[in-house]
């Protein structure tokens, strides 16, 4: 039996289903919610998944033993995870980041910079207090945060990024004393199931670019507009999702992207169902990502299925990865007036696709599944 400690996100439903397929009836899933009246938002109630507040007795009652289980995963590094970690011992615990847990949990406290604007943060913080103010108070928060989860990895067996290789070697060069930590492969987005049967037979002949896929800060919206603004790229439309994340930043960038581009711009502030959100993606030919961490994985596989020119910082670890992988990707340096009117060719759109199933098959999911837990 495998212990699978997961947040209330959607792509743990996926999750749910390939690790059962793997290992039916093998798996427990522990939903962390709040309190124990609250219901969860995304993850939906199967056999042996449970919703519990972390600490209560409801949940060391479904846990029970630790020690009974063959293996402990925690699917990303929340407040309450870190918590249940460092409170128990256990041979085999597994690591599965998400990107937030790596970055701003551990990297960022030793110098990983993840913001290109390092105020952002405190322009847009309802606390209007002196800026050195607030850089001391974060760096006090930031310090505690990852002193707790560095705690809690130190206990951690295996570390299992999502698809990327290339953050095994980045932890251990700002954290060797991780060293003890074995690398092991897996993904969240198998192509054949994150795409809508419409998606996946269909090529974008959109005129639209695409900017980000949240709300977060370390979207770093702002370098990216600064950029197209100095291009001038006057014949597109500029779209940026902002309905979930941070809703400070998100009215910050509505402002200032109206600011630099008026009627062009469009601020995407409300969900939008599955086949709207298809006929948008289908809308562009590019798609923007100015993250200096991997994030927003599913968004940028699926505009590169679709043919579209995907553009990432060249301090984003996901541009070597994936340009090493043979992927037609650019990097934001090679972001000219030319490169976003010139669409990629069929045979490029054709060999992304080809790598695309590959590496993110089903099929080579469940046998990482099979082989790694």
């Amino acid at each position: 039996m495998r212990l699978h400690i997961v947040p209330d996100e959607k792509v743990i439903n996926r999750c749910i289903d390939a690790f059962n397929s793997v290992f039916p009836d093998e798996n427990v899933f522990i939903v962390f919610l709040n309190d124990e009246k609250s219901l969860p938002q995304y993850v939906q109630k199967k056999n042996q998944v449970f919703y519990v507040k972390f600490g209560s007795s409801i949940f060391w009652n479904i846990i029970g033993d630790v020690n009974k289980y063959a293996a402990i995963i925690i699917h990303f590094f929340t407040t309450d995870s870190i918590r249940f970690v460092n409170s128990i011992n256990h041979s085999k615990i597994y690591w599965i980041e998400w990107g937030a847990d790596l970055y701003s949990g551990l990297l960022e406290n030793r110098g990983y910079q993840l913001y290109a604007d390092r105020k952002i943060l405190w322009r847009i913080s309802t606390k209007k207090i002196p800026y050195r103010l607030y850089q001391l108070l974060y760096k006090m928060k930031l310090c505690k945060k990852t002193h707790e989860l560095l705690h809690a990895v130190k206990k951690v067996h295996y570390f299992v990024p999502d698809s990327m290789y290339d953050e095994y070697p980045l932890l251990l060069s700002y954290y060797p004393e991780l060293s003890h930590l074995e690398y092991k492969d897996f993904f969240y987005y198998p192509i054949d199931e994150i795409l809508s049967d419409e998606l996946y037979c269909s090529i974008t002949k959109g005129n639209n670019i695409i900017i980000g896929n949240s709300s977060s800060p370390t979207g770093n919206h702002l370098s990216i507009f600064e950029r197209l603004k100095m291009l001038g790229v006057n014949d597109k439309k500029i779209f940026v999702p902002l309905s979930y994340g941070n809703m400070n930043y998100a009215n910050y960038i509505s402002k200032v992207g109206e600011q630099y581009f008026g009627r062009k711009f469009n601020a995407i502030r409300d969900f939008m169902p599955l086949e709207e959100y298809n006929k948008f993606l289908l809308s562009a030919d590019v798609f923007i990502y100015g993250n200096w961490r991997q994030e927003a994985v599913g968004n940028i596989l699926i505009a590169l299925f679709i043919g579209g020119k995907v553009f990432l910082d060249e301090k984003n670890p996901l541009l070597k990865f994936y340009k090493d992988k043979g992927l037609v990707i650019f990097g934001l340096n090679e972001l000219t007036v030319g490169s976003i009117i010139n669409q990629l060719s069929s045979n490029e759109i054709a060999n992304n696709r080809k790598i695309l199933n590959n590496i993110y098959s089903k099929e080579r999911l469940y046998y990482l599944i099979k082989s790694n837990f």
